[in-house]
């Protein structure tokens, strides 16, 4: 980076060069017209500038740029190191996965922050230093008259950093809140309790709109200031330079050159302007790493893990209870998974399903203690275990079928690499997709395709893979009645003898299952099965 604050300077620098002799061949020109063609040398210096200005700032993006992309691929695998910490209870410690929506701007903000910080601040000083010395040369009054509303005007726009960084921060949590509360009203107007939101919205509203209009004072002032300060600086020049003209010292050619090459200073302390936002959205994102890595995965890996122990799935759950934010999820849940057993968990929204799931995957661990309870995979329990080795025995869908960025066939190998294009095109046809190539492009997280598409996509890559138990959960929402039969056929023919439980609310894929649980406000029960009704009896006909 240091290359570019040099060269960044040199170009700011040739800029202002460009202005002071291209003002002293106009004047020379205009005063001895009949010699211009003698003016080679400052004819041959304005070319020189110019072509020079717009190589070095070209030169100075690339090495820039460069640093910077460098920079960030540091900051982007210290992010990934940070996140590979978590898995998925990360979303439970932030809302709506907020941390992974805004780390890409945050990256961008912390890479970019050396070219939007540093080297416009770097080019301002050489511009100062480099404008400052030639006019000190001249005459001193002159260069106080011109260096210090340039310096005043650099140092208003660094005043203003901290109160800038207060309120984009400010900025930031209120248009966050106002997006999480907007999508949380969209997603309770179906029931009519959307509209009780209006009044918090109608006030954050409110406050982002004020927020607002202060930056936007706030920058105006600073442009005012700027403008200020520049015809203070071409006033004052202008003042002693005819001074200085009028007592023989200075020249009429010199005094256009200097003037010209001041106005051109404030050109090239214009950069400045975007320093306090840049550094602020540096800061805001520095914090708010600092922030994440403080946060505590709520699982993390044995530093000596045992083996999996060896023989048929057996996965159980003793005892287990889980609290998050105050409320019980899991209450004392007991529950056992035979090898090749099948299984189907339902109940209302909420009601801990995917909770209990997640414990399976030890994506989430009991409440400490010996009233925690433990979940176990043959005996051993799954603290002690390799998360990695666990899940490679399991074979998930989860409800909201992430994907990745990348094409159908990638998506499918994640499942099982080594499958053959031939069973990839099987089986997403036995799912009715045989409209969705191979080579098509999902999008991010799957944003290219249907809820329903997505789902099978992500339901075929649990199938392809091996493992011992499939856990499904809720492999048919989005799915009309006839699709949905057809996904269930499909999950029948490729069980392949594993365990299968299946999280569900409807009422179709039951019929997959050999047991039928329901999970209620943490509590974990097997409805008893209702007998079939029995036809009343015909009393018998006696003789008369």
């Amino acid at each position: 980076m240091s290359w570019a604050a040099v060269l960044g300077t040199l170009a700011a620098l040739a800029g202002v060069g460009l202005a002071v002799s291209s003002g002293l061949l106009i004047s020379r020109a205009a005063l001895r017209p009949e010699v211009f063609l003698s003016l080679g040398l400052l004819v041959t210096t304005v070319r020189a500038l110019g072509l020079g200005r717009a190589a070095l700032r070209y030169a100075e993006r690339l090495a820039g740029h460069a640093a910077a992309l460098r920079g960030g691929e540091g900051v982007r695998l210290a992010l990934f190191d940070t996140l590979a910490r978590f898995g998925r209870d990360l979303l439970g410690l932030e809302r709506s996965g907020d941390v992974l929506s805004r780390a890409g701007a945050d990256v961008d903000a912390r890479q970019f922050a050396a070219l939007r910080v540093t080297l416009p601040l770097a080019a301002g000083l050489g511009v100062l230093l480099g404008l400052g010395g030639w006019l000190a040369w001249l005459d001193p009054l002159l260069a106080l008259l011109a260096v210090l509303p340039l310096l005043g005007a650099a140092l208003c726009v660094l005043a203003a950093r901290r109160p800038v960084a207060a309120l984009t921060r400010r900025e930031t949590g209120l248009a966050r809140e106002h997006a999480t509360r907007l999508l949380d009203a969209l997603a309770a107007s179906g029931d009519g309790a959307g509209r009780h939101s209006a009044a918090g919205l109608g006030a954050l509203s409110g406050e982002l709109e004020t927020v607002t209009r202060q930056l936007g004072a706030l920058t105006a002032r600073l442009t005012l200031a700027r403008e200020l300060a520049f015809a203070a600086a071409v006033g004052g020049v202008l003042w002693r330079g005819a001074a200085l003209v009028g007592v023989g010292e200075l020249s009429g050619v010199l005094l256009a050159a200097v003037t010209l090459g001041t106005a051109a200073a404030f050109d090239a302390l214009g950069p400045l302007a975007a320093v306090p936002g840049a550094s602020a959205a540096d800061r805001a994102a520095r914090d708010r790493s600092a922030a994440l890595s403080a946060l505590t995965p709520a699982v993390t890996a044995p530093a000596h893990p045992r083996p999996v122990p060896p023989g048929p799935l057996r996965l159980e759950l003793r005892g287990v209870t889980l609290r998050r934010g105050g409320r019980v999820v899991l209450d004392e849940v007991n529950l056992t998974i035979q090898a090749g057993e099948r299984l189907a968990l339902s109940g209302p929204s909420g009601g801990g399903k995917t909770t209990l799931a997640r414990m399976l995957t030890r994506d989430l661990d009991p409440d400490g203690g010996p009233d925690g309870g433990q979940v176990t995979l043959n005996g051993a329990d799954l603290r002690e275990l390799n998360p990695a080795a666990l899940r490679a025995r399991l074979c998930l869908h989860e409800q909201d079928a992430p994907l990745l960025d990348g094409s159908v066939r990638e998506n499918l190998h994640l499942g099982d690499h080594q499958a053959p294009d031939e069973t990839l095109r099987a089986l997403l046809d036995e799912l009715g997709l045989s409209h969705l190539a191979l080579d098509a492009w999902v999008g991010e997280g799957g944003s290219r395709l249907s809820g329903g598409e997505r789902a099978r996509v992500s339901l075929a890559r649990a199938l392809l893979k091996p493992g011992d138990l499939l856990l499904l959960d809720e492999p048919t929402a989005h799915l009309d009645a006839d699709t949905e039969a057809r996904v269930l056929n499909t999950i029948a023919r490729h069980l392949r003898g594993r365990a299968l439980l299946i999280v569900t609310h409807r009422p179709a894929p039951l019929a997959l299952a050999r047991r039928h649980l329901t999970l209620r406000r943490g509590r974990l029960s097997e409805p008893t099965p209702t007998p079939p009704p029995v036809a009343p009896r015909t009393p018998e006909r006696t003789a008369p």
